[in-house]
């Protein structure tokens, strides 16, 4: 998936401490006896970017909160350096938005290739990878080797048609996968339904065999009887000029029992406003159905995210909801 070669020099951007980055920072690119390079520093557009040009980075694996902030920074500082080296991008840890994916064609005359695996699949198992179209937005096609579908959460079968809003799921057994959670059998034995693993991922499934995120099981918004991706709401939210980032979680609604909730940061140059409130809805309007549509859009300097790059939306939801919002080790400045 990565296309790693004899000549590479590699970069992955994910910390140590996780699991990306010890299997595809560390043991891969150490496993195939390829260069890799590591920037002991926290996030800086400019200072990414130099690293690039000063050791002719080809393969560049990172996340999509980095590419995101990457936007956020601009066109003309991709310019002031000398980038030509880069061969192949990919992203991991987060869905990839479309918008992600087309402005990197724009700055860097190549796509980023969204990857999907988690810690108890011991791989990447859904991808997109070099020699097949990218799709911006969709996850990309089973990895050779791999079988994933999209189940019927009901029957916990696969859907008969295309296009449905169903469980990602693996069908058992592959190498790389985990053998068991540590003291905790139970959990382990609840991640199977017949002869599939459940991820715990939502996503639709094309035609062509192309998976498309729609958000984590426990993440989807029930509004009024109707299940709302946070993830769709979000990739709208970020095609509006004026958006560098977003989160959609739930809140309390007395009729509805839950609503959508947009937190929003805005890129250099914009200022919150109710003008630029309702300019966004009427934005988002045109691309999403009513029950989609957030009820409120709250403006916010940053939001929580792991060390990482995962957006922490359980600690927004809590806050929406009143409860206690737990474990924050991972969170980021912590």
């Amino acid at each position: 998936a990565l296309d790693l070669r004899d000549d590479d020099i590699y970069w992955c951007t994910a910390d140590p401490g996780w699991v990306t980055g010890t299997s595809y920072g560390i043991i891969a690119p150490f496993a195939l006896g390829v260069t890799q390079c590591v920037l002991d520093a926290g996030f800086s557009a400019e200072a990414w970017y130099k690293w690039i040009e000063k050791r002719k980075v080809t393969m560049w694996y990172s996340a999509p909160t980095a590419i995101r902030s990457l936007m956020k920074a601009g066109d003309e500082l991709v310019k002031k350096h000398d980038l030509s080296s880069l061969r192949h991008l990919a992203s991991v840890g987060e869905p990839l938005n479309s918008e992600a994916v087309v402005w990197s064609e724009k700055a860097f005359g190549k796509p980023f290739y969204d990857t999907y695996w988690q810690t108890e699949t011991g791989s990447i198992v859904i991808s997109n990878y070099p020699g097949m179209e990218v799709r911006p937005g969709s996850m990309g096609k089973a990895f050779p080797g791999i079988t994933a579908t999209v189940l019927d959460p009901v029957k916990n079968e696969p859907y008969p048609t295309h296009g449905k809003i169903g469980l990602v799921a693996l069908k058992f057994d592959w190498p790389s996968r985990m053998r068991t959670y540590w003291n905790n059998p139970e959990a382990f034995q609840k991640k199977f339904r017949d002869d599939w693993y459940i991820t715990g991922d939502r996503s639709k499934l094309d035609a062509d065999g192309y998976f498309w995120f729609t958000g984590r099981d426990d993440d989807i918004i029930n509004t009024a009887g109707h299940l709302v991706s946070p993830f769709e709401v979000e990739s709208a939210l970020l095609e509006h000029p004026a958006v560098a980032e977003s989160a959609v979680v739930s809140k309390p609604d007395p009729l509805n029992l839950e609503v959508v909730k947009a937190f929003v940061t805005l890129k250099p140059g914009f200022t919150a406003s109710a003008d630029l409130d309702l300019e966004i809805m009427n934005f988002i309007r045109k691309k999403l159905s009513p029950l989609a549509m957030p009820q409120e859009i709250e403006f916010v300097p940053s939001l929580p995210k792991t060390r990482s790059g995962k957006i922490m939306r359980r600690l927004l939801h809590a806050k929406e909801w009143g409860e206690d919002i737990g474990d924050t080790s991972t969170l980021e400045d912590e």
